[in-house]
């Protein structure tokens, strides 16, 4: 499924696939990848440590029951801290 459109709560995420299961529409986001700050040590950094898929009840979309598949990012700073990207979105 190809649309050209913008979702409530999703201008600033990329859909990197989107597929329709069992009448539901499923969406896989990301967010673009930036250096964060460490909240133990203040220390900027861009390494990743991992990432986690995370399952979200969105909007329904065109009468369909549609699903969110973010894929966080954690991220490691030189200090040993493990943290995860602050997200601010609107689901």
């Amino acid at each position: 499924m190809q649309f050209n459109m913008t979702l409530p709560g999703l201008e600033e995420v990329n859909i990197t696939k989107s597929e329709e299961v069992e009448g539901a529409l499923l969406l896989h986001i990301t967010v673009p990848k930036k250096a964060q700050r460490c909240p133990l040590c203040g220390e900027r950094t861009s390494r990743i440590h991992d990432y986690r898929t995370q399952k979200i009840q969105h909007l329904k979309v065109f009468e369909r029951t549609s699903y969110l598949f973010y894929r966080k990012r954690r991220y490691v700073c030189p200090c040993g801290k493990r943290f995860l990207e602050p997200v601010f979105l609107h689901f």
